[in-house]
């Protein structure tokens, strides 16, 4: 065989082993969304539907962005996206004051943004010791439950007004009520001035509307029993409740999704005649179960529920009248690992949006072979490595050849 005949079937044997690689990528995927075009070339944010997150692995971690080439294009999600928005510093009321107990001295706090929190900011008289702190959480002062132990409490840095601030981090924590302890058992306790967080406006948090939804209800004793079921395995983020009577009202409410043949707690919080009653949490699920604590009051007049995702989306660099697919449905399926993620300080100028059509079936996507059919993995697999076989071994002899006519020129 000439040279140039053994390149071009290296070539071609290259290419097939490529085409059959790239064809059961995107066979893996079991839904598809066409991408609305754009007019002219450059990032753009591809707003993520309920109904697509819905047939989405949790974390969106089969989500892949396909051209019309059957090219998967790098993409940025919006969990890795800078966002500037406007923040106000919150001082947390104190419930107790300092005390000192067997342990240590302790201050409890208490968080009215009904949101999960996972970092305080401290504020202290200047000290030059060091101590560790626990945290703990209660939703109703009595039972406390443990957040994170051991926490470094370092001493203040030098300046001129008497007091530091420590940051304060640890596991999102959704708890009414946090207590932090300082362990300074037999020790001269250190000075807390104030506990607070950095919260931002409200009014820029974006959500979209699950659809439909159905809502029951059940009384049962004192307690009320809300079930809100949805048509797909959704992200939710908030669940709104339209209360219209008593007119003053506060309850404790617990929030569940089923687990196998338990219930799930994945939220405690208040229904308040002063506040909106949002619930705010972060699950993915078709049915929600919450139980409205009465105690001894006429049970709440609840007239609808509406549900909420948070604003999923994915930032991308497109091109003019391109086409473009997002696919999904894709079991134990890895997160992508693309270089995009590194330049997102230059992605937080604005950026225009566009949508997706509706999910559908992946016309190239194959269902898993059933047991009393022909699996063909294996052969599919054995020609792949038989071409890859004959492709090194043809490189090889053409080396041989080079080196021989070097060596006899």
């Amino acid at each position: 065989m000439k040279r140039s005949q053994k390149i071009r079937t290296g070539l071609l044997l290259s290419a097939f082993c490529f085409a059959v690689l790239l064809a059961r990528a995107q066979n893996d995927y079991k839904y598809r969304a066409a991408v609305q075009k754009v007019d002219s070339t450059g990032f753009y944010k591809i707003s993520l539907q309920p109904g697509f997150v819905a047939k989405s692995e949790s974390g969106l971690v089969d989500l892949r962005l396909m051209d019309g080439k059957k090219r998967l294009i790098p993409y940025v999600n919006s969990a890795n996206v800078p966002i500037n928005r406007p923040q106000a510093f919150m001082v947390l009321p104190q419930v107790e004051t300092l005390t000192k107990t067997d342990s240590g001295t302790s201050i409890v706090v208490e968080n009215k943004t009904a949101q999960p929190i996972s970092r305080i900011w401290l504020k202290l008289k200047n000290t030059a010791v060091i101590r560790t702190m626990n945290l703990a959480g209660s939703d109703d002062l009595n039972r406390w439950f443990a957040i994170e132990e051991g926490v470094p409490l370092g001493p203040s840095d030098v300046n001129n007004d008497g007091s530091y601030v420590q940051e304060f981090d640890f596991p999102a924590s959704s708890y009414h009520y946090l207590k932090i302890l300082v362990n300074d058992k037999n020790k001269t306790p250190v000075k807390f001035l104030s506990a607070g967080i950095y919260v931002r406006d409200s009014t820029t948090n974006n959500y979209q509307p699950v659809v439909p939804v159905s809502m029951a209800r059940a009384e049962s004793g004192k307690q009320t029993v809300i079930t809100i079921s949805l048509n797909d395995n959704y992200q939710v983020n908030k669940v709104h409740l339209n209360i219209t009577a008593p007119k003053y009202f506060k309850r404790s409410v617990s929030v569940f999704v089923p687990d196998k043949k338990t219930l799930l707690l994945v939220n405690q919080s208040e229904l308040n005649s002063a506040g909106a009653n949002d619930l705010f949490l972060s699950v993915k699920t078709n049915r929600l179960v919450l139980h409205i604590d009465n105690a001894d009051n006429l049970p709440l007049m609840i007239t609808g529920a509406q549900v909420y995702q948070t604003d999923e989306y994915i930032i991308s660099y497109l091109e003019a009248g391109q086409s473009y697919y997002l696919l999904t449905g894709k079991a134990n399926a890895e997160e992508p690992n693309y270089d995009l993620k590194f330049f997102t300080d230059s992605l937080k100028g604005p950026t225009s949006a566009i949508k997706h059509l509706a999910p559908a079936q992946n016309p190239d996507y194959q269902s898993p072979v059933s047991p009393n059919k022909h699996d063909y993995t294996l052969l599919t697999w054995g020609a792949i490595i038989l071409a890859l076989l004959l492709l090194s071994w043809l490189t090889w002899k053409m080396a041989g050849e080079v080196n021989g006519k070097k060596a006899g020129g």
